[in-house]
């Protein structure tokens, strides 16, 4: 073959294979520069792993608070009585011990046979009746479900921690006329060694009490 004629057919390759370039290299151009194009993709090396991508974690979402259970309310006896706000006679006391074990049980059990009281197995509380008063107190366990051991049994019992004051809805307008065995019994237990709170799991102090005693006998004094 001629010399000449190599050299032009060389020469016709390599200036085809630049148009080829060329006309490749306007194209990705104007494709980077098309509107929503303008993403490039990543260029990565042969052989190199793909990295996922991490996944959008939606914000959660607000979410009404949860209700209190029978669990974190302590101090709710399940025989609890409605307790009517506004009045001198709270359907509910709680005398909460302070140091509850062995002794306090013991203590506990002969209080409540000072005053009589009789054990209720099928609900598990005592029950206190004052016949000259005209009303019966129901003493309850102060964490839930309310039922107290036989204490009075021995002292295989489980330990007592609190006691719960009951006071029935019909009994409650006696109770406002001779509060006496109810400020007795509830001082008693807390003289045991405990502290007093009404239905609102507010602090009840002794002079509370006299107050309400000395009502009920300006209340008397007007019959």
């Amino acid at each position: 073959m001629d010399p000449v004629i190599g050299v032009l057919i060389v020469a016709g390759v390599a200036l085809l294979l630049a148009l080829v370039c060329l006309v490749a290299f306007l194209r990705s151009r104007r494709a980077r520069e098309t509107p929503g194009s303008s993403v490039t993709p990543t260029a990565r090396t042969p052989n190199s792993p793909a990295i996922p991508t991490r996944p959008t974690i939606p914000s959660p979402s607000p979410t009404r608070k949860a209700m209190p259970t029978a669990a974190e309310e302590t101090t709710t006896p399940r025989h609890r009585f409605e307790v009517s706000s506004g009045t001198e006679i709270k359907q509910c006391l709680f005398v909460i011990l302070d140091w509850p074990g062995l002794d306090t049980n013991r203590r506990l059990a002969r209080l409540l046979k000072e005053f009589n009281a009789r054990y209720d197995t099928k609900l598990g509380v005592y029950k206190i009746r004052d016949p000259l008063a005209g009303y019966k107190l129901t003493i309850a366990n102060s964490s839930p479900p309310g039922m107290l051991p036989p204490i009075h049994k021995g002292d295989d019992q489980p330990i007592v921690h609190g006691v719960s004051i009951l006071i029935h809805f019909i009994n409650k307008r006696s109770v406002a006329r001779n509060p006496d065995t109810l400020i007795r019994i509830t001082q008693s237990i807390a003289a045991i060694g405990g502290h007093v709170l009404d239905a609102d799991r507010n602090a009840v102090s002794n002079e509370e009490f006299e107050r309400l005693r000395q009502q009920a006998q300006r209340a008397g004094s007007m019959y």
